[in-house]
């Protein structure tokens, strides 16, 4: 049998169901096979995509809770609205 390789390329934010964070869950990539960086091309590409469209977002998130705090909305009502 082949051996599965994982590969790390977040760690990510999740709501639990009732409503808190979860922080610093690690988000996995599995890859068929390791180039000498340890990873595929493939897996390089897809990193840098995921990593750009998580910085975007983050970017966001916290760009509004930065706007929000200067308008006095306290952290809950921020993270509402994203």
């Amino acid at each position: 049998m082949k051996q599965e390789y994982y590969q790390k390329v977040a760690c990510i934010g999740l709501k639990n169901l009732d409503g808190s964070l979860m922080l610093n869950v690690p988000l996995y990539v599995k890859v068929n096979e390791l180039n000498k960086n340890g990873m595929t091309d493939m897996q390089e590409s897809l990193i840098r995509k995921v990593s750009g469209t998580m910085m975007k977002h983050y970017d966001k998130q916290i760009s509004n809770y930065m706007v929000n705090l200067k308008h006095g909305v306290s952290q809950n009502m921020a993270y509402n609205s994203s």
